[in-house]
């Protein structure tokens, strides 16, 4: 037992991807910084070793210092890097908070925008992910195989309570970013209402609200990308590290129990640190301890003392990890995988370096390959997983499109409907951009008002209905309400709506500031602005905030 399937996969099944996982503390990053010399040495492949774990190893274990940048540690065909997750996750919040400071601009002054809270919001979300920074270290590691200067990562991973975390975390990422998305409209509707369009600094903002939407939809595809990269049948192989102990065995079972369950591909268990191949048999101590217990001339009593108590010792800890060896094997979650546990004994020396890494790797192996010949691909940089995101776009697109055509063949412009203008042969440059209905439909043209924002300016074009796909429809008003009749109109009539609300109303009723303020805003909607920057309004508008739906 051994990891010679493993090697043979590199060679003939194109693996990209492997990760070592286990418990803290059972020889993680020495097994797969041996497992990466191994795979360099024999397979002659383009090998990238990265540590995605916060406390960092891989310097100690080749004894050479590691940074983000891939470093040769004097192994050919072998690079490493350490990666932080926590400065990459901090890279990507600086990133966005650049972006804040554009979308608030310099004339907001302390008045603030919601936009720039909600990202401030996203932001705080984001880190209280379980297992982001990883994901987020993965997804940037990805990019190094995209290069096609590798071709091979292997993960030196945090332990496993962090990989368990991983597992869950595309989904709920995937969530979080759909809602931030479907944000974006409310809330530049608000920017644009209260800040003015047509401003000098529009410009500016609407570069950056294009930021927003690229970096949304980039850092969704980036983890998209690692979801479809853990559940990689083909590609990506997961080896659980552990040694012949209780808590190490059973939180192994856990994590391949969950590995399944997420449909990662775990072929191989290491067990380290084994004495039992070379340990006395309890037949063999008795033995010794008879040679003991009557004693010998020739022999220093002493040191047959020190002798009989080592023995001991290790034929102790050779019983315990028999029992642990015998129960790892008889799990439900190895039966498939039972000539891929690697049996790896327990060493005199320290594994430390990059001679003392090639003799522990040697250990795993029993027939490696040889003559194996170097790949070289010279193809160039290259998309990863690409294709299967379009299929999975070209489906949600096809889906919403025949929702899009049902509604339009239904659908009657309306006052305060956000449209998409498409089909202008002649005037192709608005092509694209979305716009609000300002004007009833006129029954002899088949036109209607569209207000745009066209190259920092406000513009109403009159366009027919089959050059306008609808977006979001505007809410009725109730019957005692008159209908919207403009764009600064739409929120308030939605704003006001919230006055319904149970919720709301208690929050009113429990603080006259709260009341007076709301009859200002009602009086006058441009006042709305000044409350923004009172942090004693803060849990009303909060509240208000989380109910409007745009």
């Amino acid at each position: 037992m051994s990891l010679d399937s493993l090697l043979d996969a590199v060679i003939n099944d194109g693996i990209k991807f492997i990760f070592v996982g286990g418990k803290g503390g059972v020889g993680k990053t020495t097994s797969s910084s041996a497992i990466a010399t191994l795979l360099a040495r024999h397979c002659q492949r383009r090998i990238l070793l990265v540590s995605t774990d916060p406390a960092h190893s891989l310097s100690d274990a080749f004894r050479c210092e590691f940074t983000n940048v891939p470093k040769c540690p004097g192994i050919e065909n072998l690079d490493v890097m350490e990666v932080d997750p926590s400065d990459t996750m901090e890279a990507e919040l600086n990133k966005w908070a650049e972006l804040a400071k554009v979308i608030a601009g310099e004339e907001a002054g302390d008045e603030g925008d919601d936009m720039l809270k909600k990202i401030k919001q996203f932001q705080e979300w984001l880190v209280g992910i379980p297992g982001i920074d990883e994901a987020t270290a993965l997804s940037s590691a990805i990019k190094h195989i995209e290069s096609n200067k590798y071709d091979l990562i292997v993960f030196d991973t945090a332990p496993t309570g962090h990989t368990l975390k991983l597992l869950g975390m595309p989904d709920i990422l995937q969530a979080g970013i759909e809602k931030l998305q479907s944000w974006q409209s409310t809330l530049w509707s608000y920017w644009e209402v209260f800040k003015g369009l047509g401003s000098a600094a529009s410009m500016k903002r609407a570069h950056a609200k294009e930021q927003v939407a690229t970096m949304l939809e980039d850092y969704k595809r980036g983890i998209q990308k690692v979801a479809l990269m853990l559940q990689d049948q083909k590609r990506t192989r997961f080896v659980v590290v552990c040694i012949a102990e209780f808590l190490s065995v059973s939180e192994t079972q856990r994590l391949l129990r969950e590995l399944k369950k997420n449909r990662v591909r775990a072929t191989h268990v290491i067990v380290n640190q084994l004495v039992v191949g070379s340990a006395l048999s309890k037949k063999e101590l008795e033995e010794l301890e008879g040679l003991a217990e009557v004693g010998s001339l020739q022999l220093n009593q002493s040191l047959l003392s020190k002798t009989v108590h080592a023995c001991r010792l290790t034929t102790a800890r050779k019983g315990i990890q028999e029992n642990y060896l015998s129960q790892l094997k008889s799990f439900p979650e190895t039966q498939e995988i039972l000539d891929g546990i690697c049996e790896v004994p327990l060493l005199a020396e320290e594994v430390t370096g990059n001679d003392a890494l090639m003799r522990f790797a040697e250990l795993m192996v029993r027939n490696p390959p040889s003559a194996v010949e170097q790949v070289n691909d010279n193809t160039g940089p290259f998309h990863l997983y690409d294709d299967q995101l379009e299929k999975v776009m070209d489906s949600v697109g096809e889906a919403e499109e025949k929702k899009s055509e049902s509604d339009n063949i239904l659908w009657s412009p309306a006052k305060g409907d956000v449209v998409r203008i498409t089909g202008l042969e002649k005037s192709g440059q608005y092509n694209g951009l979305e716009g609000t209905v300002v004007s009833d439909l006129d029954s002899e043209t088949n036109r209607c008002g569209i207000r745009i924002e066209y190259e920092g300016k406000a513009k109403t074009l009159a366009l027919q209905v089959k050059n306008i796909k609808l977006l979001h429809k505007v809410k009725k008003a109730k019957s005692n309400e008159e209908p919207t009749t403009s764009a600064m109109e739409q929120p308030m009539s939605k704003a006001k709506q919230l006055l319904d609300d149970p919720e709301i109303i208690a929050l009113i009723d429990s603080n006259p500031k709260f009341r007076d303020a709301v009859e200002d805003v009602l009086n006058n909607p441009m006042n709305f602005m000044k409350y923004l920057s009172d942090p004693e309004m803060s849990p009303l508008i909060s509240k208000a905030m989380s109910k409007l739906k745009f």
